[in-house]
């Protein structure tokens, strides 16, 4: 049985206003994807690699000259689309999405049913397995889960489509997609979380020095880890995996109107805590003591907003929320290291820098309670996330759509005057390595004597 894939008609009038006599568009199919269902939620054309450059932090090469100039003179076969092109696009896109989405595929819109010919078929595939790649450089955008692909194909003179899904990563085989417009809307969990970051990161002093950059990656691959090991709480309870969240929306539901009877419920968010687990007591006797020669301290709040499909167990739900703070995190990060132009001047003991990612804004599809992503730097504002929209999905929104105020930014004096006890504190004598040193060993020595003086009052009392 072969997949069915849920789209709104929107999306179809959508296509058709992307039809042109004798030219080819190519772009993104957004969405969710379980088992043999696929729920679209957008829809986006894939801009030209020119002007704003959309393929400046790509990891894989940049468009040639040759296929640039093809770009700028327009898409007139199948064989032009540059692949590169639409990869890059996969990505910065995946960053925008809620956990549990991902690009699903592509579509291509033309003057013929190009996805029946075989040496079209081939470029489909070259342009989904360059989109896989690109995606599988960064893990934590979590943005290549899908075993398969979709091409949807939209002829432009007779109107009629066609799908079919691929095996990007096996045999690259073709298998028809029953793709379905539909008038009535799509249902969606709305989810929702707020986690705190207050972790320090010490950095060894017998390593070789390592850029930010990998200092940050290290960061990025220890919470990712813990994220991923950690208790999801949903409403306030642990649930079965298999549970869904149907039963747990309607019963939120119900309280509702018995208190009030609000019949308004249908929007409202379903609340999930995650809890980290505890480290591990480490009951050596032995204490070892390593060298530092800086750290590093993640600090902040990180708002998570996630959408899942009317049908959705405990399961998917659990994987939406991790992979929403995962990739949220790894785009910030990403985004941020990419925006260093230098390492800070001097060494680290001789600075107390504060590192500031871009901050979260949602914007809502529309007509759609779907939400996605943009991250803003310090000193940008709305208008820099509907460029991005309009350049990456293809939408124009209103500023005031644009919920800018979910997370806070940063306040540079306060981090400052929390760290300048800590400033005097090094700069007194000589600012040595030693000296950085001893404020790891003091902590370490206190840290073994409060351990001595817990276990001399257990054994008192027991």
């Amino acid at each position: 049985m072969g997949r069915t894939v849920y789209a709104e008609e929107r999306l179809y009038n959508y296509l058709m206003s992307l039809a042109k006599p004798d030219e080819y568009t190519i772009g993104l199919i957004l969405g969710q994807s379980t088992g043999q269902k696929d729920y679209i939620v957008h829809l986006a054309k894939t801009p030209p690699p020119l002007g704003k450059n959309v393929v400046e932090e790509s990891v894989l090469s940049s468009p040639t000259d040759s296929e640039q100039n093809t770009v700028e003179s327009h898409i007139k076969s199948v064989k032009d689309i540059p692949e590169s092109w639409v990869a890059d696009h996969a990505k910065h896109v995946t960053r925008m999405l809620p956990g549990g989405m991902r690009v699903l595929g592509t579509f291509v819109v033309g003057p013929e049913d190009a996805i029946n010919d075989s040496t079209n078929a081939h470029k489909f595939r070259s342009v989904l397995v360059a989109m896989h790649k690109n995606l599988s450089h960064n893990k934590y955008l979590c943005g290549n889960n899908n075993e398969e692909h979709l091409i949807l194909n939209l002829n432009s003179i007779t109107q009629k489509y066609t799908c079919k899904s691929v095996e990007t990563h096996k045999t690259g085989m073709m298998k028809p997609a029953d793709w379905k417009f539909q008038t009535k809307t799509t249902k969606w969990h709305q989810l929702e979380t707020l986690v705190d970051f207050d972790r320090l990161f010490l950095i060894s002093a017998n390593k070789n020095p390592e850029t930010l950059k990998r200092q940050l990656q290290d960061i990025l691959k220890s919470i990712s880890e813990i994220i991923e090991s950690s208790l999801v709480v949903i409403e306030g309870e642990v649930r079965s995996a298999n549970d869904t969240l149907e039963v747990i929306s309607k019963s939120k539901k119900n309280e509702k109107n018995c208190k009030d009877n609000d019949k308004n419920n249908d929007d409202k968010s379903i609340q999930i805590n995650l809890y980290i687990p505890c480290q591990e007591n480490n009951t050596s006797s032995d204490v070892r003591i390593t060298p530092c020669s800086a750290s590093i301290r993640l600090v902040g709040q990180l708002v998570s907003r996630t959408f899942v499909h009317h049908k959705a167990n405990i399961e998917e739900a659990n994987t939406a929320i991790k992979q929403d703070i995962i990739r949220s995190l790894a785009s910030r990060l990403e985004m941020h290291w990419d925006s260093l132009i230098d390492e800070e001047a001097g060494s680290p003991e001789e600075n107390i820098t504060l590192h500031e990612p871009p901050r979260r804004v949602l914007i809502a599809l529309p007509d759609s309670k779907v939400t996605l992503s943009d991250y803003l730097f310090p000193g940008e504002g709305p208008q820099e996330a509907l460029l991005s929209l309009q350049e990456l999905l293809d939408l124009e929104v209103q500023e005031s759509n644009v919920q800018k105020d979910i997370e806070l930014q940063a306040d540079p004096g306060e981090f400052y005057a929390q760290n300048e006890i800590d400033v005097k504190a090094v700069n007194l004598g000589t600012d040595t390595s030693e000296n950085r040193q001893m404020k790891v060993y003091i902590a370490g020595l206190g840290i073994a004597i409060l351990i001595v003086i817990l276990a001399i009052i257990v054994h008192k009392l027991y």
